[in-house]
């Protein structure tokens, strides 16, 4: 593992492999990586709510992206060791504060230093959590009972509901200068508002899930989007390493998220870009997958799947204010890293000595044939990274 670190790539597929609540007898697994993508969901839709800037919606989404990342370096500390024991927290957050810097120099990349914005990840980082903990309750896993109402979620719901402020210094305020987070500005928001749209989301989930069961559940967003983290890519083959649509799409919101940077977009850009990476596959949770065979075979079946799919996203874009680029430069991003999460992943299973995957990546063959023409720097900050990845192995 030690020769994944040194590279981004090595840092993805780290993430993709880590579990999160390593410290908790859990029923179903949940990886750092579709932890992350709750979180980039959740700050998508509230960023509009709240009325933030361009700017806001950005560092906010960006930092989502990033905020799992550094635990390829510290891991997953245990959270009962955190609370009972200050001196251990008060080291952690040191380390988490190095860490966290080291991880965005080796990347190239940078996150807001606001400490509104932080507290803001923070609020949305303990609703994700607090549904997988929900999630393992309605399993029937009672290790998770005791806490299933006094999670970190509702501490946060009763501060904000008591008008209290929830921003917190970001993990790097022990070693950068303090006139960073003085001259940052962020648009004022009530805090009671973001718990409003978050109640009101869970609300409806659970609604659905109690008066129509699976099928209401999945109707709703929040269904939608748990349920991708449960829905596997490459149904038919024989895989060592299960991934989750959910880890599939946190792995080509964070390749959009360094060519980013690389190729220098705007921030209005960025923002469309990462609402399209993270939306791509999320109509799957409503309408599921067609395995590849049928999608060659039966275009009509693959054409109604893909009308339901654009009526959905249209719908969920509508509700929440999120912007579907029409740049043809930034869908012919997602549409490569898709396609190139498909290359790591095959890398993986014929790493592991599974022969099913050793063969030809056709569908990075096709997009490269397609797009190589006009979009050249985009094959070419992905080669460059692949190159990395392997060099360092």
């Amino acid at each position: 593992m030690d020769k994944l670190i040194p590279s981004k790539l090595g840092k993805l597929k780290i993430i993709c492999s880590l579990p999160l609540f390593s410290d908790s007898i859990c029923i179903k697994r949940q990886s750092a990586a579709e932890h992350g993508y709750t979180q980039i969901i959740l700050s998508m839709i509230l960023a509009p709510y709240l009325d933030l800037s361009t700017t806001e919606q950005c560092e906010l989404i960006e930092l989502s992206i990033f905020a799992e990342l550094p635990k390829t370096l510290l891991g997953d500390p245990s959270y009962h060791l955190r609370q009972n024991h200050p001196e251990v927290k008060e080291i952690y957050d040191t380390i988490r504060g190095k860490i966290w810097k080291e991880t965005e120099l080796s990347l190239g990349i940078e996150t807001t230093r606001s400490a509104t914005l932080f507290g803001l990840h923070e609020l949305i980082d303990s609703f994700a959590s607090m549904l997988y903990i929900e999630k393992e309750c309605l399993l029937g896993n009672q290790f998770f009972g005791a806490e299933r109402h006094k999670t970190f979620y509702d501490k946060k719901r009763k501060q904000a509901l008591a008008n209290k402020d929830l921003s917190k210094f970001h993990p790097c305020s022990l070693s950068d200068s303090q006139s960073q987070y003085k001259k940052t500005s962020v648009t004022k928001f009530n805090w009671k508002d973001a718990i409003t749209l978050l109640d009101q989301i869970f609300d409806e989930a659970n609604r659905g899930r109690l008066e129509n069961g699976i099928s209401g559940y999945s109707s709703t967003f929040l269904g939608m989007v748990e349920k991708l983290k449960e829905h596997y890519r490459y149904k038919g083959w024989s895989y060592h390493f299960p991934e989750s649509v959910g880890e599939h799409t946190f792995q080509v919101v964070f390749l959009c998220r360094l060519l980013a940077t690389k190729l220098n977009l705007p921030e209005k850009l960025r923002v469309q870009l990462y609402h399209a990476a993270a939306l791509h596959d999320l109509a799957e949770a409503y309408a599921s997958d067609v395995i590849y065979p049928i999608k060659l075979r039966e275009k009509e079946v693959e054409k109604i799947h893909r009308n339901i799919e654009k009526n959905i996203i249209q719908n969920i874009c509508q509700r929440f204010r999120l912007s579907w680029p029409t740049d043809p430069h930034i869908l012919a991003i997602v549409d490569i890293c898709d396609r190139f999460s498909s290359q790591i992943y095959f890398d993986r299973e014929t790493r592991s000595g599974n022969t099913h995957f050793n063969v030809p990546n056709s569908s990075m063959e096709v997009v490269r044939d397609f797009y190589q023409k006009d979009y050249p720097e985009i094959f070419q900050e992905l080669d460059n990274l692949w190159l990395e990845y392997v060099s360092s192995l």
